[in-house]
């Protein structure tokens, strides 16, 4: 999955155009709200896997558990799986204490730059010379009449993007998660 999302920055000797700035910072917001599109997918995967036994639960499942949209947010599921990890023998046997953390932990890292790439914007008209020198996306948000920025590296948000350990993680519980519902 890394690899439709991850892609190689241009080195920091080459100079970007405010142009090819701008579509730089599109592109790794773009890419790396997709990517986490699919991790959402993986969750909602996992969870509705673990407690749905067959189709005919899933009315159920959307009148009981998800809210009146019919979904639940990126940060909901982090923490239900976050419980189940925790709570569930099978979960506890196969996945250590420190492992469950730290799945949680690069999941929320993960959920608040979401939060900052898709509800803050980019000034797109003024470009700071800085930022595209050393590869900086600052994105504004504002909240009560106050504007704030936040900074971050190209280079860090790709490698999130890049690192394969987090998909491995959850591809690791789905499969587990399959052979609980395998059993029952």
């Amino acid at each position: 999955m890394n690899e439709i999302f991850g892609f190689d920055l241009p080195d920091k000797s080459k100079e970007l155009t405010d142009k090819e700035y701008v579509d730089l910072v599109n592109r790794i917001r773009g890419n790396f709200l997709s990517y986490v599109s699919v991790l959402d997918t993986t969750l909602t995967m996992i969870i509705s896997d673990l407690f749905l036994r067959d189709k005919n639960d899933f009315s159920l499942w959307v009148k009981t558990v998800f809210d009146e949209d019919r979904t639940a947010s990126f940060g909901t599921k982090i923490v239900w799986l976050a419980r189940i990890m925790k709570n569930h023998s099978v979960f506890k046997n196969e996945i250590n204490e420190s492992d469950r953390i730290k799945i949680q932990q690069k999941l929320n890292e993960i959920r608040e730059i979401r939060n900052d790439f898709a509800h803050n914007f980019a000034h797109n008209k003024k470009i700071n010379k800085e930022n595209v020198k050393n590869r900086i996306i600052q994105l504004y948000d504002f909240e009560d009449g106050i504007t704030t920025s936040k900074n971050f590296r190209m280079d860090e948000i790709m490698s999130l993007i890049n690192n394969p350990w987090i998909v491995t993680e959850l591809e690791k519980i789905q499969i587990l998660t399959k052979k609980i519902r395998e059993k029952q």
